[in-house]
């Protein structure tokens, strides 16, 4: 027989989670986000195009059209300030003075022990610029010339033919006077080095031919050695090195030669590593040209102050817009370049709430799945 009253109570146990289940789905429904009756108070980094700018008391930057869409759909009121440099911006956000920032910030270890980030929305990477070579030509057959393998080769090359030359036949059976024996090895040389016209210097005897055969092999297999060199010089002439294809003697060579790098960045953080692992301390001939601002860089560039750097480090989303406003874009080539990019995000203050932080992340994940971040950045870029 069927137990009525255990079905009763089960009828009215299940009644009772249903009841708090539709409770509760309503009471968070009805729940007030952090935000709504607030001003959330917005940091960006000034004069730092294309991610942001304070241009004529408008605020303008990949990273500030990405948070007014945000803002937007999650109707949040806000004010947004102005900050000088990106270590202030830290600096400022863990002290809680901020809610956000709206700026491309890297996110690095140091930055991470002060600060929580929301999710990536672009990436970066380090540049070195150089001033162009007023006299490229010269600078190429410079460094062809100073090359260990072309060097070696080429006296390797030159004493080869000349001894098969003066052993030769047709150098040693001449009797004619020391002037026309003198032609006679000097033309011998020559058709040697060029590896042409050899049958006229070959004699009858087998000595002759196995000497300027083993010569000939040896002539195609040095000039193969200094052709392949100097094609390798040639092409990286024209090809932007990785930097951590930089050798110690090559970063302090362009230190010496005057490295400009903006203070508190992380491109100064960058610079200071690779000095670090180079070995190079910092004295009257390694230290770099500091500049406090991006303005006071962009007039080094530009050669308006008294250090006249021929090198600088940027960021590879900036470089060619910072080359644009100082009027030095016919003036730098990209030299080295980071292989790999560096992950870039907004900053959370240290007051800002879960709810908003989740919120935030949330619509920037949606904006990089869309593609959207992708296609403002490359708007920016172009």
């Amino acid at each position: 027989p069927m137990n009525y009253k255990a079905l009763g109570v089960n009828l009215g146990l299940a009644g009772m989670a249903l009841s708090a289940a539709f409770t509760g789905a309503a009471a968070m429904a009805s729940e007030t986000p952090s935000w709504e009756n607030t001003t959330v108070k917005v940091g960006t980094v000034d004069d730092f195009l294309p991610c942001s700018d304070q241009i004529n008391q408008n605020f303008e930057g990949l990273s500030i059209d990405i948070w007014r869409r945000i803002s937007e759909r999650l109707k949040i009121n806000y004010t947004i300030q102005p900050i000088p440099s990106f270590e202030q911006a830290v600096a400022r956000a863990a002290n809680g003075e901020f809610n956000l920032i709206a700026s491309c910030h890297d996110i690095t270890p140091e930055r991470l022990q002060l600060v929580d980030f929301a999710i990536p929305y672009t990436t970066d990477g380090k540049i070195i610029a150089s001033k162009k070579n007023k006299k490229p030509f010269a600078t190429l057959i410079g460094k062809i010339i100073q090359n260990k393998i072309v060097v070696r080769c080429s006296i390797l090359l030159i004493i080869i033919t000349g001894l098969t030359a003066w052993s030769s036949s047709y150098f040693k059976k001449s009797k004619t006077t020391p002037k026309d024996k003198a032609r006679r090895l000097t033309k011998a040389w020559t058709f040697l080095i060029l590896n042409d016209g050899i049958d006229t210097i070959v004699g009858r005897k087998i000595f002759d031919h196995i000497t300027v055969l083993i010569t000939s092999l040896t002539h195609t297999l040095l000039m193969s050695a200094i052709i392949g060199t100097t094609a390798t010089i040639i092409f990286e002439e024209s090809v932007t090195k990785k930097t951590n294809a930089l050798t110690n003697k090559e970063l302090y060579q362009l230190l010496r030669q005057g490295l400009a790098v903006q203070k508190q960045t992380a491109n100064e953080q960058w610079l200071k590593k690779q000095m670090d692992n180079a070995g190079i301390i910092e004295d009257a001939e390694t230290t770099p040209i500091y500049a406090s601002n991006k303005q006071d860089l962009m007039e080094l560039i530009h050669g308006k102050s008294n250090q006249k750097p021929k090198h600088f480090v940027e960021n590879i989303t900036t470089y060619k817009t910072f080359l644009e406003h100082s009027s030095s874009t016919a003036n730098f080539e990209l030299s080295y370049q980071t292989p790999s990019k560096t992950p870039q995000a907004f900053i959370f203050g240290s007051q800002t709430k879960e709810d908003l932080k989740k919120a935030i992340n949330i619509e920037i994940s949606i904006l990089n799945r869309s593609g959207l971040t992708e296609q403002i950045e490359q708007d920016w870029n172009d």
